[in-house]
């Protein structure tokens, strides 16, 4: 293939894989005060790709081929589509996108002097961060289409290598064997948890969001109550989570759950010198923890399991397993790791707080409100997406099966992060 542009790394070829789709895209959901300029957007996303030469080229081959990889477009695209922002339309527009068609979509939906829009990148390319940090350009673009985005990460690694070997190569071969084995170790309770949490293909349908938004005054009460348990805001919403997921269990299948299984994204650019974190590709792989469950079963019992399990993961390079298991899938250490029946498990996400600068549109457009999502499901009953803008906590799910599941939990859990007030003494 010697048309190819940028050659996909391992990484890269496992998401596809992982989906067995070339439809994989994740959305940053924004909602406008303010009228924007289409044709302005439109030079404003152009310019940012002409920067970030990736958003230019199309995939090309298969999961499997080490020769997969991106190739230049041989058409200008049209980056914005002006229509419904609604997740189920847009959906069905991603999934029809041409087999040539940009990593890039941009929908823009202006009603009155409200408009939405919504910035959707193949997974395969980048993360939530780094779809941000395209977003920023863009943004920076509108307000000034005189400025140039300068994209070239420096100093300049080897061309195009997208490929996430140099950081396994910080450790040793044994080190990140030992690592992957431990995080596989985690996974085995999960096993006999794996049937409350199928779906059987005929109860797929059409996919539809899901979303609660946790206010400013709730978020400070989330903080104070970590802060005086010795915890993070991450710990109280694992906590959150883990109380809700197996109180759901517990009354729909009448079952005890023990230990309730945590399975998240980490963010591989904490391994990382400041200077080579800024390359648009995937930085984020799943990692595997678990909650046990005290008898007590009370809610401050939970959360000093989870912050005494988060603290000992932060010690453990947590992400390095599976991305030893994607570079090395025939070690020993990375074959139960490799096992897809783990992945039909729930997933939860936390991309942190948008930074108010990234997303400025200018004098006469507001941001007031942002979220995610991924577009695909990729076999799980849900995921969910956590996004912070301006102290307001956003949790998300699009889910093509389990509606009735993911509209409860989410309140479930809005309602649980509610009634922290009573735990805070002040």
């Amino acid at each position: 293939m010697a048309d190819i542009f940028i050659r996909s790394a391992k990484l890269d070829r496992f998401q596809r894989n992982f989906n067995n789709n070339r439809f994989y895209f994740i959305s940053l959901h924004l909602e406008l005060n303010g009228t924007v300029d289409i044709d302005r957007l439109e030079t404003a996303v152009q310019r940012t790709a002409d920067a970030v030469k990736i958003l230019r080229c199309y995939y090309n081959g298969s999961p499997e081929s080490e020769d997969s990889g991106w190739v230049m477009l041989t058409e200008d695209p049209k980056w914005v589509s002006v229509t419904s922002a609604d997740p189920t339309n847009l959906t069905a527009v991603l999934e029809n996108l041409p087999c040539e068609h940009p990593p890039l979509h941009v929908a823009a939906d202006q009603t009155g002097s409200l408009c939405t829009l919504v910035f959707s990148i193949d997974h395969t390319v980048t993360d939530a961060h780094g779809l941000w940090d395209i977003v920023g350009m863009i943004s920076a673009c509108y307000r000034n289409l005189a400025w140039a985005p300068d994209y070239s990460p420096v100093p300049l690694r080897e061309s195009d290598d997208r490929s996430m070997r140099p950081l396994l190569a910080s450790y040793s071969l044994e080190t990140c064997a030992e690592i992957c084995h431990a995080e596989a170790e985690k996974r085995i309770p999960v096993q006999r948890y794996l049937k409350f949490f199928s779906i059987s293909p005929e109860k797929r349908g059409v996919p539809k969001l899901f979303t609660q938004k946790i206010s400013p005054r709730m978020l400070a009460t989330m903080k104070l109550f970590a802060r005086q348990h010795h915890a993070t805001v991450n710990d109280v919403l694992l906590t959150v989570y883990a109380a809700a997921l197996q109180e759901y269990v517990q009354k729909t299948f009448n079952a005890s759950m023990s230990i309730v299984p945590i399975r998240g994204a980490t963010d591989l650019r904490k391994y990382l010198p400041p200077y080579l974190r800024n390359e648009i590709k995937n930085y984020s792989v799943s990692y595997w923890s678990r909650v046990p469950i005290p008898e007590s079963g009370d809610f401050v019992s939970i959360l000093h399991e989870v912050s005494a399990l988060s603290q000992k993961n932060r010690m453990t390079a947590p992400g390095i397993g599976e991305l030893f298991a994607i570079e090395e899938p025939d070690s020993a250490a990375a074959n139960p790791y490799l096992e897809p029946e783990y992945y039909s498990t729930p997933f939860i996400s936390n991309a942190g707080a948008l930074p108010k600068d990234i997303v400025d549109f200018g004098n006469g457009v507001s941001v007031k409100s942002a979220f995610s999502y991924p577009n695909i499901t990729t076999g799980n009953p849900f995921i969910i997406v956590v996004v912070t803008w301006e102290n307001t906590m956003s949790l998300s799910i699009l889910t093509d099966g389990e509606y009735d599941t993911a509209d409860h939990l989410l309140k479930r859990m809005r309602e649980l992060i509610g009634d922290l007030d009573r735990f805070v003494s002040i």
